[in-house]
């Protein structure tokens, strides 16, 4: 469920927009924005700079193929498609896939790292735009040892997970996506408090790979 940044209001509660630079995060008024900029300007600046850098990138050498002549900027705003139209299936297997429900501290020691591939019988839906492949929960210490940019990634997670926690705001648990040629993308999910009453899902990874492979929006992790 998208949340303003600043004072986390839901976006059932309040209309959230999103900022105009980087288009990630989302606020519920322009006070909320000027009082995350502090906070929030370095990942705004990180993700305009990496958007910018994907407009003149074409797969050199063409390692691996993308469908339909796509260039990487294109294939990365598919993602965020993907990403956003998934966000609270991609929330509830995170949750499962940590072990939340029984241990909330597990959010700062364990990230969920999950493998796409690019699907070409998606119909022009963006809840199809790919399958998963593989999906596993890592420890944040072995994470930081896969292929760039996974360790900066989480180092920003890390930042923004202590922040969360230090404001009484509840803790934060990530999913890093990756789809080839793409790097990581980290997916994080905020203000995280007592998750002990959640009903037990412990088949989390088959309801995620089926909810995904059907274009399913809220399946048995929706609310």
């Amino acid at each position: 469920m998208a949340k303003c940044n600043h004072c986390y209001r839901r976006g059932t509660e309040v209309k959230l927009s999103a900022c105009s630079r980087c288009k990630a995060a989302k606020y519920c008024s322009k006070e909320c924005q000027k009082a995350d900029w502090a906070s929030h300007k370095e990942q705004c600046n990180k993700t305009v700079e990496h958007a910018e850098a994907l407009k003149s990138v074409f797969n050199p050498m063409n390692l691996i193929p993308l469908p339909d002549g796509l260039t990487l900027s294109q294939l990365d705003q598919r993602l965020e498609k993907w990403i956003k139209f998934h966000s609270p299936t991609l929330m509830g297997a995170t949750i499962h896939a940590l072990g939340l429900p029984r241990d909330l501290s597990r959010a700062s020691t364990h990230v969920v790292r999950t493998q796409l591939a690019i699907r070409t019988d998606h119909g022009g839906s963006p809840a199809k735009f790919f399958r998963i492949r593989e999906v596993e929960a890592i420890p944040i210490e072995e994470a930081k040892k896969l292929r760039d940019p996974w360790r900066e990634s989480l180092e920003d997670f890390q930042k923004m997970r202590e922040e969360s926690e230090a404001m009484g705001r509840g803790t934060v648990a990530a999913m890093g996506v990756v789809c080839p040629p793409l790097g990581v993308q980290m997916v994080p999910f905020g203000s995280l408090t007592d998750l002990s009453l959640l009903p037990k899902v412990p088949q989390w990874k088959e309801v995620l790979i089926k909810d995904v492979e059907n274009g399913k929006k809220y399946g048995r992790f929706g609310r």
